[in-house]
């Protein structure tokens, strides 16, 4: 891995990590670059993880690494790693006090990072302290918003309730504390890790803030083509049972009550279970609640004869 950095670099912290993976992005990472240089807020910190592209993107981030008024640090990897390596190494590489997540083919808003802070400093310090962070809308690229707002703006509440009790769907923009990102890291268990799991352990800890105002825009994947919206999850199986395994053993209370989506949690974990080669003793000791075990043979049963019907081999 080649690590190339820009003379912007100093030893002042930045409150801001903008991690940004890119593969194959030279049609869109110039616009990134230029929705960087309009913020009102320059007080951050670019990270570029280059996932080994074969195109020009390296070539661009060379010319716009030049350009930059900045600091910008790029990791260019030798190999194609996929995007939960790449969010994992720019989350372990970021100095930032906040770290945002922006994709190779997304623009921040000029005022986002203010109206992160301006959030953030109506806080108390006691709440600083309980919330892991702050998450916002996102808007396409006419203008609209990207799936469902909040209920409630601002509301300090869980990310697990938001998204299973009030059904919080579509895209969202991400803005938490670099030290939690860090404990909460991508677990690297297989090629494709969902960036739920990451959530959902941060969830099992803290709140969060969340408010109705889109300061990030999102472009709409294609219906069909190589991105991470339309990948196939029985190809990373050992990712998805995590998602699930963390949703089992962290909220496990909360499942109790919901016995509806304990046994979709379960199903879910048994057939991403069986598609990965991990047997039925080893997820069994992976639960931790007494109840989750008592009930997960037979659901591994007929998860396993759903499979073989659907005819998913194991691997």
């Amino acid at each position: 891995m080649d690590t190339i950095t820009n003379s912007k670099q100093t030893d002042r912290k930045k409150l801001f990590s903008i991690v940004t993976p890119c593969f194959n992005s030279s049609s869109s990472i110039r616009d990134v670059f230029i929705s960087l240089q309009n913020l009102n807020n320059q007080n951050f910190e670019w990270i570029v993880v280059n996932d080994a592209s074969t195109d020009h993107t390296l070539e661009i981030l060379n010319e716009l690494l030049n350009k930059a008024t900045f600091p910008v640090t790029i990791f260019n990897l030798q190999e194609n790693q996929m995007a939960t390596y790449c969010y994992f190494l720019g989350i372990s590489k970021a100095t930032g006090v906040f770290t945002i997540f922006l994709d190779h083919d997304d623009q921040i808003k000029s005022n986002a990072l203010d109206r992160f802070l301006c959030q953030w400093d109506l806080l108390s310090n006691n709440q600083k302290d309980d919330i892991a962070g702050m998450i916002a809308l996102c808007e396409d690229e006419n203008g609209k918003i990207v799936g469902t707002k909040f209920p409630r703006s601002p509301d300090i509440n869980s990310f697990f309730n938001l998204i299973f009790d009030e059904r919080v769907r579509g895209e969202k923009f991400f803005c938490y504390k670099t030290s939690v990102m860090k404990e909460n890291n991508f677990q690297l268990v297989d090629r494709y890790v969902p960036e739920s799991t990451v959530m959902w352990r941060i969830s099992s800890k803290y709140n969060t803030l969340f408010f109705n105002e889109a300061l990030r825009i999102y472009n709409q994947p294609a219906e069909e083509g190589a991105n991470l919206s339309n990948l196939d999850s029985f190809e990373y199986p050992i990712g998805f049972r995590l998602n699930y395994l963390y949703l089992l053993n962290y909220f496990s209370s909360q499942l109790a009550v919901r016995p509806y989506l304990l046994l979709a949690f379960l199903f879910n974990f048994s057939i991403y279970a069986y598609a990965s080669g991990i047997g039925p003793r080893s997820s069994f000791l992976d639960l931790r609640s007494l109840l989750h075990r008592l009930i997960f043979f037979p659901i591994y049963i007929l998860a396993r004869i759903f499979l073989v019907l659907k005819g998913q081999p194991s691997k």
